[in-house]
């Protein structure tokens, strides 16, 4: 008499689910580093959002003019009158291959004391894969981060 025993995987299953399991993963790990990629450049534009957000917001708390100066890789949020650095951000630590651009002469964007702000636009550009830019309008909106 023999008794077969039907519990467990013979090996041969177990190898075909492995091979199956490496080629699924051969296929999604370059859309996840691009994925990874992609999030990483809209927090960085996020970041910039939100600190000219803040820079507009102390403007009008404090009742003083406040100035976004912008580098290649950082800028500073500079209160006018007293020529005080309130922020100092350095996008290369966090975020390398991320470089900012200004469309206006001055790199830099100033926002008066009842939030209006002198306008520009800001371009976000990661490597030569791509850019993100949002707007500054004279009346102090800053545009969505398409």
């Amino acid at each position: 008499m023999q008794i077969k025993n039907t519990l467990g995987f013979t090996l041969i299953e177990l190898l075909i689910a492995l091979m199956i399991t490496g080629i699924m993963t051969a296929i999604a790990v370059p859309r996840f580093s691009g994925l990874i990629k992609n999030y990483t450049f809209m927090s960085a534009a996020r970041i910039i959002w939100l600190d000219l957000h803040r820079a507009k917001m102390m403007a009008i708390k404090q009742g003083k003019t406040m100035r976004v100066d912008f580098n290649a890789t950082s800028y500073n949020i500079v209160r006018v009158d007293t020529s005080a650095v309130v922020l100092s951000r350095n996008l290369s630590l966090a975020y390398p291959n991320i470089t900012l651009n200004t469309t206006e002469t001055t790199p830099s964007v100033s926002f008066g004391s009842t939030g209006t702000a002198n306008g520009g636009t800001i371009v976000l550009q990661q490597g030569s894969t791509g850019n993100k830019q949002f707007t500054i309008a004279l009346t102090g909106r800053i545009g969505p981060i398409p």
